[in-house]
């Protein structure tokens, strides 16, 4: 069932004097002896609501309740100060979206006010309203504007367009009955049907399409009986005024076939409404039923009771300026049926006067509404113009931002790329710099091996050879020498000398043997630190071996090349290769120096290795290439191998 537009206490009750607008009842007078109540009303009760005595939904009722109350005393309000009066009611309602059901209420209560007091324009706009709410929140149609449309039709008699707004809701308003009973249609739309059909049914007894009524009773009992299928209803407001549109339309039908004596026992029926709903403000049900009993009257020719019911109407504290014209047509009626038609044509001739003076007020009214609707309208096309000057001004500013926005994001991405240039450069530098010290310290190492080298060859070649000799000389002169003493001296003399000999000869062979174990330590020394510097140990599993003798006679070009190849491997598996382990290996292997790097990375895919690594494998191979090398690449899923060899006959 579709949500209704108040907790189910309050079903129906903003329909609860739509009856008495419809029969024109208004009582003016005592409307403005209660004037200043309605103030001191909502105060009291904002009042007791901010100091906790009852929660917002109970305000919302207790408000709505005290509005009604007003109306069917009389009390109009102007549209400013119900606004004000109701200022609190619209906080609450539109503060907490689950009090939207009573931004509907709110637009009911403000076309209740119009309705009742003959605001047509008005009425109209907030009917609008009120099917706004409803199709914001996804209900079905209100049929609140069909209700005002066929309203206003009806007091000018334009039946036609009556029923063409009823043509128009047709399908929908035929399908209450089954709706109503699968409670699928709050019953509240449905009592506004019963409003709509009551004009219909008029006009088509107008055009005297039998069928039509016939149809149109047909579908109002429907709807009427479904309603009261679901008897009792909390809003015992809403089983009066549906049970009073079922006898209406009893009425009228009885009137249409010409039964008038049914039609009085349907006027008893009505009367009776009263005391079964003596709980309810039902003291609008006399001023109507007098109406239709001189109706009734003057169809059964009764000159006697008609002139009673007359005079009971025109003395009626319900009776206004409005109802003259009708008053005037009775008259005119009785007077006929005495025989009196000079009197009647006199009546008549009132009767049309006062209707005129309707119509005046009517044209006066309908200009003040054009005037309204057009001052709106102008009023309209200032705030279009208005609000076309903020869009553009908006549009602007958005601009702008979005234009600051991207000035702000260039410069911040031409910040980010120099930055990353100059540590690019940086690290350049600090690279070439590495490489220039390792070169540098590779030439003092080789100086100091070849001086070592040379040393050792001069002591080699120049003292130990003159020692030799010297040693043999002594040896020689101790033979000649017959002297026993003499002779030990230089056999003695000779020994050392050996000695000495030895020694020098030893320590030359060391120093030429020494200067290539300290030249390959440092190499070894300097694959380490390229190594530990690009791949700390808490992040990589290191394995660095280099064979004994491996580097043996490997000059400093080439030594260079192997680290510049280690070099541009690390750095491939750094920026690609996602590995944990790193294995360096460097031995000989039939002639040729091999050096072997493996990891346990990702692999090469084989796009990343024609774009992405491309440069740094070319560069691998460029520098294998000069030393008359080759370089091999084999790769998987499970990581990646890079095999260098260099012919040592070449070096």
């Amino acid at each position: 069932m579709k949500t209704s537009i108040y907790p189910k206490s309050r079903k129906g009750f903003f329909f609860s004097l739509l009856f008495l607008s419809l029969f024109s009842v208004v009582n003016f007078a005592y409307g403005q002896v209660q004037k200043d109540r309605a103030p001191q009303e909502f105060h009291k009760l904002g009042k007791a609501y901010q100091a906790g005595k009852f929660p917002a939904d109970k305000y919302l009722i207790k408000a709505d309740s005290l509005i009604h109350q007003f109306l069917s005393e009389g009390k109009s309000f102007e549209t400013k100060e119900l606004v004000n009066l109701l200022s609190l009611y619209e906080d609450i309602a539109w503060g907490d979206p689950k009090y939207s059901y009573a931004r509907k209420s709110y637009y009911y209560l403000f076309f209740n006010n119009a309705r009742m007091f003959k605001k047509k324009g008005a009425s109209m706009y907030y009917a609008e309203k009120v099917t706004e709410e409803y199709k914001r929140e996804g209900e079905n149609n209100p049929l609140i504007e069909q209700l005002q449309k066929c309203k206003m039709y009806q007091e000018q008699r334009l039946y036609d367009k009556v029923i063409a707004v009823f043509e128009k809701e047709e399908k929908y308003i035929t399908s209450l009955p089954e709706l109503i009973k699968k409670d699928k249609v709050d019953l509240s739309i449905a009592l506004n049907a019963m409003y709509v059909l009551s004009p219909t049914l008029t006009g088509y007894i107008k055009q005297k399409d039998s069928a039509k009524v016939l149809k149109t009773a047909d579908l109002t009992r429907s709807i009427g009986k479904a309603i009261q299928s679901k008897y009792p209803l909390s809003s015992r407001s809403r089983m009066l005024y549906n049970d009073l549109l079922l006898i209406d339309m009893e009425h009228s039908l009885a009137n249409y076939q010409q039964n008038y004596q049914l039609a009085g026992k349907i006027l008893d029926r009505m009367e009776g409404l009263k005391k079964t709903y003596s709980d309810q403000a039902a003291n609008f049900i006399d001023i109507n039923v007098v109406r239709m009993r001189i109706e009734n009257f003057f169809n059964l020719k009764k000159p006697d009771s008609l002139a009673a019911y007359i005079s009971k109407y025109e003395h009626s504290p319900n009776f206004g300026k409005s109802q003259s014209a009708d008053l005037e047509e009775y008259k005119a009626k009785l007077q006929a049926i005495k025989g009196n038609y000079q009197g009647a044509y006199s009546y008549l001739t009132e009767s049309i006067q006062h209707e005129r003076n309707l119509q005046g007020t009517l044209m006066a009214e309908t200009s003040d509404l054009l005037y309204a609707y057009t001052q709106a309208e102008h009023s309209d096309i200032a705030l279009q113009k208005t609000e076309l000057v903020k869009q553009q001004r908006t549009k602007w500013l958005v601009i702008i931002s979005i234009a600051a926005t991207l000035l702000i994001l260039l410069i911040y991405l031409l910040m980010v790329y120099r930055s990353r240039k100059a540590k690019a450069q940086i690290v350049a530098l600090n690279q070439m710099a590495d490489m220039q010290i390792i070169a540098m310290e590779e030439a003092k190492h080789e100086a100091v091996k070849e001086e070592q080298q040379r040393l050792g060859q001069d002591l080699h070649d120049g003292l130990s050879s003159s020692m030799a000799a010297f040693t043999h000389q002594l040896e020689v002169l101790s033979m000649d020498v017959a002297d026993d003493g003499l002779r030990n001296k230089f056999n003695s003399l000779r020994t050392e000398m050996v000695k000495a000999y030895e020694t020098v000869r030893s320590k030359s062979h060391d120093w030429f043997s020494a200067s290539d174990k300290v030249h390959e330590l440092s190499f070894e020394n300097q694959i380490q630190q390229l190594a530990e510097s690009s791949l700390p140990g808490n992040r990589y599993q290191k394995q660095i071996h280099i064979d004994d003798t491996s580097l043996t006679g490997i000059g400093t070009d080439t030594r260079i090349v192997l680290l510049r190849v280690i070099q541009e491997a690390i750095t491939n598996i750094i920026k690609h290769a996602k590995a944990k382990k790193v294995e360096i290996l460097i031995y000989q292997d039939e002639g040729q120096l091999v050096l072997n790097i493996i990891d346990d990375g990702v692999g090469l895919s084989e796009k990343r290795n024609s774009t992405s690594k491309s440069l740094g494998l070319e560069s691998i191979r460029r520098r294998v290439q000069y030393l008359n090398g080759e370089m091999k690449i084999s790769s998987d899923g499970k990581g990646t191998e890079i095999v260098v060899t260099i012919p040592l006959v070449d070096h």
